[in-house]
């Protein structure tokens, strides 16, 4: 077994929910498949995803019900992130003459332009996160992942000077506790790694081939001293999307999606929302799949999913307070997005049935067959009795994507 499934692994059989509906594009076909947004939901709810136009050099973000364009005709733009502080709004660009930050104090109506930070460099800003001392971003390149001061741009540290790491995110959790994960091909330390910046790190994969990654290692912390990284393993194609739990820098649980992906799958991502609900998601076959944690990463209920708006190169996610989240894929040339509901879970005994959200009861949920309607008590639990055998049964509840079951 590898060393990074040795504490608490979970290995995870989701029962698929029904399919959900229709992708919504974002954008006009002005994008490359190497654009990457970046997507977050202020404490009010509101969900912002900034991306940038190479071809145009424009910098743009979507939200309030609107586009709006903070640069336009930038010799070199690359991809930026948002990093929500409270009542006010951060944006960090990659631009020609470094990174750029912009600010919003009214929930990102309006942006204002700062001067290019000095320390940083040409590229695309792959990282953002907020310490007590201020934000912090990061740059990656060769020989470096570069973690600066969002504040003047000096440069805090290089916190991998080989060559090289990529796809890196930052997270801080609750206590204070600054953290970052990525892939990297370095010699004697390939595959995914994890760690307070700058180090020591872990290797998750233990130092085995794992399959390459440009994209993002998503890492995410939650307001109970949980950070969550996800992860893949196997070579040359991908057989585990995992999810592990890190307390303290610490690894205390991982919870595997097993599957037998093909090349590029899986993409993936994770997002947390105000109320500490755990949200993964993976493309796997043509699909965007998405589980939902009520238990800080220890279970996922039932997953479910939705047919991918075609081919997906970069996937993104933003949870939101209603306990459904947004997932957010560059298609090639747009963005698109699809709400996704949790899903149900059915057990079923003899003479009832007992409907499930991440192992907590769902009340009220109406499960409707055989020519009954039924309500499952706060239990979750219905009574079969009178159902005909082997009936089908729809299971549906407000806020979950529905399933159903055969009577037994």
């Amino acid at each position: 077994m590898r060393r990074a499934l040795a504490a608490g692994v979970v290995l995870l059989a989701l029962a698929a929910a029904p399919a959900a509906g229709a992708w919504t594009k974002l954008t006009g076909d002005t994008l490359q498949n190497i654009v990457d947004p970046s997507v977050v939901v202020t404490d009010l709810g509101t969900e912002l995803i900034a991306y940038d136009e190479p071809q145009a050099g424009n910098l743009k973000v979507i939200g309030n019900g609107s586009t709006q364009t903070l640069a336009s005709g930038l010799p070199f733009v690359g991809d930026a992130q948002i990093l929500v502080t409270g009542s006010t709004l951060l944006l960090y660009a990659g631009e020609g003459t470094g990174v750029v930050p912009y600010g919003s104090t009214d929930g990102g109506a309006a942006w204002t332009a700062g001067k290019p930070l000095p320390g940083t460099k040409t590229g695309d800003v792959q990282a953002s996160a907020f310490l007590a001392s201020g934000p912090i971003f990061s740059q990656d390149g060769t020989d470096f992942i570069d973690v600066f001061s969002g504040v003047s741009g000096a440069l805090a540290l290089n916190a991998f000077p080989y060559c090289c790491g990529y796809a890196e995110s930052l997270a801080v959790d609750s206590t204070g506790f600054a953290q970052i994960a990525f892939w990297s091909n370095a010699t004697g330390q390939s595959g995914y790694l994890y760690g307070p910046i700058g180090g020591p790190y872990t290797n998750l994969t233990g130092g085995k081939e794992s399959l390459a990654n440009d994209e993002r290692v998503p890492l995410v912390a939650d307001g109970a001293g949980n950070t969550f990284v996800g992860w893949q393993t196997g070579y040359p194609d991908a057989n585990a999307f995992i999810v592990s739990t890190m307390r303290g820098g610490k690894q205390v649980r991982s919870v595997r999606f097993v599957h037998a992906f093909k090349q590029p799958d899986p993409h993936m991502a994770l997002s947390v929302d105000a109320a500490g609900r755990l949200w993964a998601l993976w493309t796997q076959d043509g699909a965007v799949w998405a589980a939902r944690s009520r238990t800080h990463g220890a279970s996922f209920g039932a997953a479910v999913h939705a047919a991918a708006p075609g081919s997906v190169y970069q996937l993104e996610a933003g949870a939101l307070p209603n306990g459904s989240v947004d997932a957010v894929v560059n298609t090639g040339s747009n963005l698109q997005d699809q709400r996704l509901l949790p899903g149900l879970t059915v057990k079923v005994a003899k003479v009832a049935a007992r409907v499930l959200d991440d192992g907590f009861p769902v009340a009220g949920a109406t499960v409707k067959g055989g020519g009954r309607t039924l309500k499952t008590n706060a239990a979750g639990i219905v009574t079969l009795a009178g159902v005909r055998r082997h009936a089908a049964m729809a299971v549906s509840a407000p806020g979950y994507t529905p399933t159903g079951f055969r009577a037994p």
